[in-house]
This record gives C-alpha cells, sequence and structure tokens, in this order.
C-alpha cells in the first residue's frame, strides 16, 4: 500500500466497509479468494 500510496480508504470499494478494510490491514481478518483477485487486479491496475 505504501509504494503505490494506496489508503485504506481506497480499498473499501474493491473489499468491503471500511471496518473490514482495517481489519485485514491490521491482519485481524482473512481476504477470501475474490477480495484476493479484487487486490490483485487492482494494484496490478496502478502500476
Amino acid at each position: 500500500m505504501e509504494v503505490s500510496d494506496t489508503r485504506q480508504a481506497d480499498l473499501v470499494g474493491i473489499i468491503g466497509s471500511s471496518g473490514v478494510v482495517s481489519e485485514v490491514v491490521n491482519g485481524k481478518r482473512s481476504i477470501s479468494k475474490a477480495q484476493a483477485k479484487a487486490l490483485g487486479d487492482y494494484f496490478n491496475d496502478t502500476h
């Protein structure tokens, strides 16, 4: 996230609510396969 200058708020539309994003970023929640795919697509499109 730091390398691409992505904020947690940028990920809300990709993996869920701000609470879910916060839990994922802080290691309190795992991501699903669909969320992993969406994140991969997002970060590949930004580079």
